[in-house]
């Protein structure tokens, strides 16, 4: 399955678990999950690509709302169940 889809896929299943997803230009500022007014946000960043995003997604899922790998959908699990950070282009020196 694709990056794209995947990402497609993860939003969705935020979205079963009650926390909206949204993409968003964060001009150097993390993508992550944040609570406000009792609701639940994952902030992804729009500058980067769907790879990212997805990685971004999972992390933010996982390791910040707390979702076990095993309540994901399989797809899901096959793409987070290590994160790995993805390789990117561009990287500083």
């Amino acid at each position: 399955m694709h990056a794209a889809a995947l990402l497609q896929t993860g939003i969705d299943f935020a979205k079963e678990q009650e926390i909206e997803v949204r993409l968003e230009l964060l001009d150097g500022s993390t993508s992550g999950l944040c609570v406000y007014g009792g609701k639940t946000c994952i902030f992804l960043d729009l500058a980067q690509n769907s790879l990212e995003q997805l990685h971004e997604l999972g992390v933010a899922l996982i390791r910040d709302a707390g979702i076990d790998v095993v309540d994901l959908p399989s797809e899901l699990q096959s793409a987070w169940g290590r994160l790995h950070p993805p390789v990117t282009t561009n990287r500083s020196l």
